[in-house]
């Protein structure tokens, strides 16, 4: 399994962290703020772990800013 981790466009601090299920009909997210205290993070690829059973999850960093196309679905990743 992998998290791909990518700048969300337009913002200085703000991330996205994604996975796709195993099967790959679902996508697994989470909008986070500043790379380096990302205890968010962690606890996300903890659960990955936990639910799909799996010893090891790689993280990637993309190299290219994530830009959503619709605000609605940007604002209910965000959401607290």
């Amino acid at each position: 399994m992998t998290v791909i981790i990518r700048k969300l466009d337009k913002t200085e601090h703000e991330y996205l962290a994604y996975t796709k299920s195993l099967c790959g009909k679902a996508t697994y997210c989470i909008c986070f703020e500043e790379i380096l205290r990302a205890v968010t993070l962690h606890n996300f690829i903890e659960m990955l772990k936990t639910f799909f059973k799996q010893d090891k999850v790689e993280v990637i960093i993309g190299d290219k800013s994530l830009t959503v196309k619709n605000e609605m679905v940007l604002d209910l990743i965000k959401k607290e």
